[in-house]
């Protein structure tokens, strides 16, 4: 938890590791354009150095940008009409994770309502990725279950040849893997197996003890041994300026590792992060920064850094559901942990 724990000494006061990494953590790295109204982003590059960022809302939004820091220009939904899948009357999209592969870029929404857990998972392929050129293929087909809701999909591939593995789950029981077809488009049978969860953050009014959500898999490479990062969110996102949760319990940016890309996932602390409230920070609220979630992973070429990008409020700004951020800092990955660094 994000507590500022101070210990006292004869020599005087002494602040902890944890409270110096959040007074050191640095803001987010300039945004320009549209950067507002943002949730859950996926962000990818095109060939022609074109960036492209998705989120939810609007039936997913699309907008461009020249580089990470924008300008960013609303382009339009990706689904204008919506989606071809119907779980409930008033459905909203969300949470799109956008993958290049097969000549063709890949979105994978989610279709629910808040606190909803009967969602699910739909995919669309455009060969540009721009608004107005994707094609609805309606649902993934991967079961539901008590277990855990459909939502929040990340599709990893780690070359061309490579076994997929696709995460996706929220809440409940946490986080899920799978894997699909090798057309991207369906669920290859593959029961899914639980890889994340932490109920060590209560909320309110939720029935479930937690959120755990978002996985996010992304490998580097430390000292000769390449490691398999899962980045997750746990906490309350969203709630209103009257009723926040207690500090530490709001969203965060978490991450387990692993040698392997389907687990078992641990913490810096050697925790199983299934079944032992495992889990390492890497990005909670600081200074204005409030309730940071929803995140990706890309390394920017030219500059070989790796950006951790997310959505987060202004506590300058408000908390309301259209006043929420893109955001995006490096890492720092010497530690063989992700440190978020300016």
């Amino acid at each position: 938890m994000l507590n500022l724990r101070v210990s006292a000494t004869v020599l005087g006061l002494i602040v902890s590791s944890t409270a110096l990494s959040i007074l050191q953590t640095p803001p987010p790295e300039p945004c320009t354009g549209n950067c507002t109204f943002i949730h859950d982003p996926s962000v990818v590059r095109r060939s022609d150095g074109t960036w492209l960022r998705f989120s939810t809302i609007g039936n997913i939004a699309i907008a461009t940008a020249p580089a990470l820091t924008g300008p960013w220009t609303y382009q339009g939904a990706l689904l204008p009409q919506g989606s071809t899948i119907r779980v409930r009357d008033d459905q909203e999209l969300w949470a799109p994770d956008v993958f290049f592969a097969n000549d063709q870029f890949y979105a994978y929404y989610s279709v629910s309502k808040s606190g909803f857990q009967g969602s699910d998972i739909g995919v669309a392929t455009s060969k540009t990725g721009d608004a107005g050129t994707w094609t609805d293929h309606g649902s993934v087909g991967v079961p539901k279950s008590a277990d855990y809701n459909v939502i929040d999909a990340n599709l990893f591939r780690e070359c061309d040849t490579c076994d997929n593995v696709w995460t996706f789950g929220s809440a409940w029981k946490g986080v899920y893997q799978t894997s699909l077809t090798k057309d991207y488009l369906k669920w290859g049978g593959e029961i899914p197996r639980q890889v994340l969860y932490n109920s060590s953050y209560p909320l309110k009014p939720q029935t479930f003890p937690s959120i755990t959500e978002g996985g996010f898999l992304f490998w580097w490479a430390v000292g000769g041994t390449k490691y398999y990062y899962n980045f997750f969110s746990s906490g309350a996102c969203c709630n209103a300026a009257d009723d926040l949760q207690a500090p530490g319990d709001e969203y965060k940016i978490m991450v387990c590792r692993a040698t392997s890309p389907t687990g078992p996932f641990t913490d810096a602390d050697g925790k199983n992060c299934a079944s032992e409230n495992g889990g390492t920070l890497v990005l909670g609220s600081h200074g204005n920064v409030y309730a940071p979630g929803g995140q990706g992973v890309i390394v920017e070429p030219g500059v070989n850094r790796v950006a951790l990008y997310y959505h987060y409020a202004d506590r300058s700004i408000g908390y309301a559901f259209d006043q929420f951020l893109f955001g995006f800092n490096y890492l720092d990955f010497s530690s063989g942990w992700p440190v978020v660094t300016s």
